[in-house]
């Protein structure tokens, strides 16, 4: 039996979504043939294992008198338990799963950490995730691939909008550049709307993201991710109906309504999951995805990419924590595998480089 770390909460706007997202990979886990590790990640950044994660009430009102702080070092698979100012050795960690949603995490944060420590990684490489958070920087790249896409403009204040308005018009809506969970979401039909949205946005990012509102559209969702046979596996497409035109926070985690799986013509959901595939595979991801789309009346539009879901999308894949478990075996297995070749390649390469006199420059003077 390996050791398999889940790693939620983190410094993000996103902590408790992930709590819950952590708590269930956990308990899901049990059923499995591994063992799972919690590796819970305070606001402070400090990290935190204990039984008691596996509980989700822990979460609200943690104890850490019953705890351990613990931390990975480089170059090392092995998970420390700080203990006053020594580090004493727990467990080695054969894979890490990635629950961390947003920043610190989601960004490709994570993905960093784990390959410096040589551990396999459930979840995607640093490059797709960094490109897969950044709602500009991804159009950007995605419109290369010839995917429909909103055009937008990214602010980092409210001083200059009126080019923005010029060029997109009214209704707008606005959003943190690298935020997710429709977290200070807000669409603005005027001058007054707008500066107020962008310094909502701004309060939880250092830029925001300002795109024309469609109105009247559905939004639709896919989960995606690859098996261990390097097949790819596609959810069929769900539709979540929130009470107001944008989904709030609220629609998403506390009773929204999803249609499932969507009632949309048959030619709309193909291009869904054709697109889906299409960028999972063009950006290099891993572990499970879920990306969301807008659709208008015949149109598809990408909105966004999770490359760490809320719940990792299970449920889109199954309804049942079994179904999960079996999910997360597959996801590890496949980590291991990629871990494996990627560890056979030459990581070096004999030179007489440094004998070179042109070199002595370098020299301490």
């Amino acid at each position: 039996m390996k050791n398999i770390a889940v790693f939620f909460g983190g410094k993000s706007i996103e902590h408790d979504i992930s709590c819950i997202t952590g708590a269930l990979t956990l308990n899901a886990l049990k059923k499995g043939e591994h063992i799972p590790v919690p590796i819970f990640i305070d606001y402070d950044n400090s990290w935190w294992t204990g039984e008691d994660f596996f509980d989700i009430e822990t979460h609200k009102k943690p104890n850490y008198k019953k705890l351990k702080r613990v931390c990975l070092v480089a170059g090392s698979p092995t998970l420390f338990w700080v203990k006053g100012k020594k580090l004493k050795p727990l467990c080695d960690i054969a894979v890490g799963i990635n629950a961390l949603h947003g920043e610190f995490g989601e960004d490709g944060a994570l993905s960093g950490l784990l390959a410096l420590c040589e551990i396999a990684l459930v979840g995607s490489p640093m490059l797709g995730s960094s490109i897969a958070i950044n709602k500009s920087v991804s159009k950007t790249i995605l419109q290369g691939l010839n995917v429909n896409c909103l055009p937008c403009k990214t602010v980092s204040n409210a001083f200059t909008l009126d080019s923005v308005v010029n060029e997109l018009g009214f209704p707008l809506i606005v959003k943190p550049q690298k935020g997710g969970s429709s977290i200070g979401i807000e669409k603005a039909n005027d001058i007054n709307e707008l500066t107020r949205a962008v310094n909502t946005a701004l309060r939880y990012g250092e830029k925001a993201v300002i795109e024309p509102l469609i109105e009247n559209f559905i939004e639709i969702n896919i989960g995606v991710y690859k098996n261990c046979k390097n097949e790819i596996v596609l959810s069929e497409c769900e539709r979540p109906i929130g009470k107001t035109e944008v989904l709030s926070f609220e629609d998403k985690y506390s009773g929204g309504i999803k249609e499932f799986p969507a009632k949309i013509p048959k030619k709309i959901s193909n291009e869904i999951k054709r697109t889906a595939k299409l960028i999972y595979e063009s950006l290099e991801l891993e572990g499970v995805c879920r990306m969301d789309f807008m659709v208008k009346l015949d149109k598809v539009y990408l909105n966004e990419i999770n490359t760490v879901p809320g719940s990792l999308a299970y449920y889109l894949f199954t309804n049942t924590t079994k179904g999960f478990s079996l999910v997360l075996a597959d996801l590890i297995a496949r980590a291991e595998k990629k871990f494996a070749e990627s560890s056979s390649l030459q990581r070096r390469f004999n030179s007489s480089v440094l004998d070179i006199k042109g070199v002595k420059g370098a020299k301490r003077l």
